[in-house]
């Protein structure tokens, strides 16, 4: 392959997955895709597969967002999101020191914990409904990765689009907002391995017998 066909061969895989991440928001990818510029490489603590997003310059506008095909995620009921958002950002994100990519996980109790505590108020029935129509909808949007049958929460790859003037906006509402408890966590489940398809014990033959 000549010089120019491997920069043409270049441009047409980068192309690609630009078409890709516009289409279809942030792709979970093996550990060893190669990268792409201008993709952001987001990677999963066990460190078998990572998240691919565009990176977005601090500050972006909307002008630049629509440009690169990435206009801002509409959601439903935006207030209570953005709320629900925030608490897991204090409960995901203990180590406010560095980046919020990829945290800790979180739990539904410690969410419903602080947004009671945001609101002033013991618990109420209603709170849950309005927290879990959030949590789908932000994981939807992959801001946030809910594991409902768990009840456990984790920060979403696009977390990692965040500059620094959108990190110091929220260090400052994470000190403002009630601490959560600590999170119990559902145990690991145990792996259960295929079974043996060859038979542990001989069969008798009819000479044995």
């Amino acid at each position: 392959m000549s010089p120019s066909e491997a920069v043409e061969s270049g441009r047409g895989y980068n192309a690609l997955w630009w078409a890709k991440v516009q289409s279809a928001g942030p792709l979970q990818v093996s550990a060893d895709t190669p990268a792409v510029p201008g993709l952001a490489r987001a990677a999963e603590p066990d460190g078998t597969s990572l998240w691919m997003l565009p990176t977005l310059p601090d500050g972006a506008g909307h002008s630049v967002l629509e440009e690169l095909g990435m206009p801002p995620v509409a959601v439903e009921q935006p207030n209570e999101t953005a709320r629900v958002l925030s608490i897991c950002v204090a409960c995901c994100w203990p180590d406010r020191s560095g980046s919020a990519w990829p945290g800790v996980t979180g739990t539904l109790a410690q969410v419903k914990a602080v947004y009671a505590g945001l609101r002033g108020r013991a618990e109420q029935s209603s709170d849950l409904t309005l927290i879990i129509g959030s949590l789908r909808r932000l994981h939807a949007t992959n801001w946030l990765l809910w594991n409902e049958k768990d009840g456990e929460v984790r920060l979403g790859p696009r977390v990692v689009t965040w500059g620094p003037t959108q990190l110091v906006a929220l260090r400052e509402i994470c000190r403002i907002l009630p601490d959560p408890p600590a999170a119990v966590l559902a145990p690991p489940q145990p792996v259960v391995p295929d079974p043996d398809p060859l038979p542990t014990t001989p069969t008798p033959t009819e000479e044995d017998e």
